[in-house]
C-alpha cells in the first residue's frame, strides 16, 4: 500500500492534480460572492467525471489520457481563462480553448460511440461514426453559445463579442470536431483489429498483454536460433 501511489500514471495524477485545484477555488469565491464562477467550476468538475462514470455506469473503458484531456481543457477554461483573466488578457486564447475544447469533445465522442459499436451494441457504418462525431461538437458547441448568450444578458457579463466572433468560434468547433473524426475514421480503417481492441478493454489488462508480448519476444528469438 505505501508504494501504490508509484502505480498511479501522470496523466491521472495530474488530472486529480487539475480537479483539487479547481477544487479549491471554491471557498474563495463563495466568499467573494461569485456564485456564477462557483456553479460554473461545480459544474466543469462533475464534467470531468465523465470517462469515469462512462467506465462505471456503461463498461466503456477508455484510455486514462481521456480523462487528462477532458480534464485539462476544462482546466484551462476555468482556471487560466477565467480565474487567470487569460481571456481578457490574450486575445487568441478564446480561439484556442474552442478549438482545443471541441477537439476534445470530438474525441470523446468518437471514442465512445466505437466502444459501443465495437462491443456490438450499437451497429453504425464508418462514416456514420465519422459525421456523429462532427455533429456532436458542433451541438455542443451550439450550447456552449447559447449559455454564453444568456450569461451575458442575466448577469451583464461579455462572454459573447458580437456576431463575427460567435462565427469564429462555430468555424473552430468546425474545425476541431472535422479533424478529430477525420484521423478517428483513418484510424478505424487502417490500424490493426488487435490495436482497436484497447478501446474495449481495460488498461491495466492493455499493458499486462503488453508485457507477456514483450516476454514472448525474446523465446521466439531463441527458437528461431536453436531452428
Amino acid at each position: 500500500m505505501a508504494n501504490g501511489w508509484r502505480t498511479i500514471p501522470v496523466s491521472a495524477a495530474l488530472s486529480w492534480l487539475m480537479k483539487i485545484t479547481l477544487a479549491g477555488l471554491l471557498p474563495y469565491e463563495i466568499y467573494k460572492g461569485d456564485y456564477l464562477f462557483v456553479a460554473a467550476t461545480c459544474l466543469s468538475i462533475t464534467f470531468s467525471f465523465i470517462p469515469a462514470m462512462a467506465d462505471r455506469n456503461y463498461r466503456i473503458h477508455l484510455p486514462l489520457e481521456l480523462d487528462f484531456l477532458v480534464t485539462s481543457a476544462i482546466f484551462l477554461n476555468t482556471f487560466m481563462g477565467e480565474w487567470l483573466k487569460f481571456y481578457e488578457k490574450i486575445p487568441i486564447f478564446d480561439k484556442v480553448m474552442h478549438f482545443y475544447g471541441t477537439a476534445v469533445t470530438a474525441l470523446l465522442a468518437f471514442m465512445v460511440v466505437y466502444s459501443l459499436h465495437y462491443a456490438r451494441k450499437l451497429r453504425l457504418t464508418l462514416p456514420f461514426i465519422g459525421v456523429f462525431t462532427v455533429v456532436f461538437a458542433m451541438a455542443m458547441g451550439v450550447i456552449w453559445e447559447i449559455f454564453e448568450f444568456w450569461v451575458d444578458i442575466i448577469f451583464a457579463k461579455q462572454m459573447q463579442k458580437g456576431l463575427d466572433d460567435t462565427m469564429w468560434d462555430m468555424m473552430y468547433n468546425l474545425a476541431g470536431g472535422a479533424i478529430v473524426a477525420f484521423f478517428g475514421m483513418l484510424y478505424v480503417r487502417y490500424s490493426h483489429p488487435d490495436a482497436r481492441k484497447r478501446f474495449e478493454r481495460p488498461l491495466g489488462e492493455v499493458l499486462r498483454k503488453g508485457k507477456e508480448v514483450d516476454a514472448e519476444e525474446p523465446a521466439k528469438e531463441q527458437a528461431k536460433e536453436q531452428d
